[in-house]
């Protein structure tokens, strides 16, 4: 995958249960930063590997939005 072209087009990202989820705004080893919200922001980290797949529009993810804790904000 192309992360720079991802990040730089904040892509948006979508989990295993249909749930539009923020948009990526970086990367950072085997991991890449999520943004949700716009007046109120939460920052997530998540790791590249609970990616499911990426159609050239949106990210998706093999997790669903519940399973999103804070093991993952910052």
């Amino acid at each position: 995958m192309n992360w720079n072209a991802i990040i730089s087009n904040r892509t948006p990202v979508r989990t295993k249960d249909s749930t539009s989820f923020g948009y990526v705004a970086g990367e950072y080893k085997d991991s890449f930063l999520v943004i949700e919200g716009r007046t109120v922001s939460h920052e997530y980290v998540i790791p590249k590997d609970k990616v499911d797949h990426y159609d050239g529009r949106e990210l998706s993810l093999k997790i669903r939005h519940d399973e999103i804790n804070r093991d993952y904000e910052l």
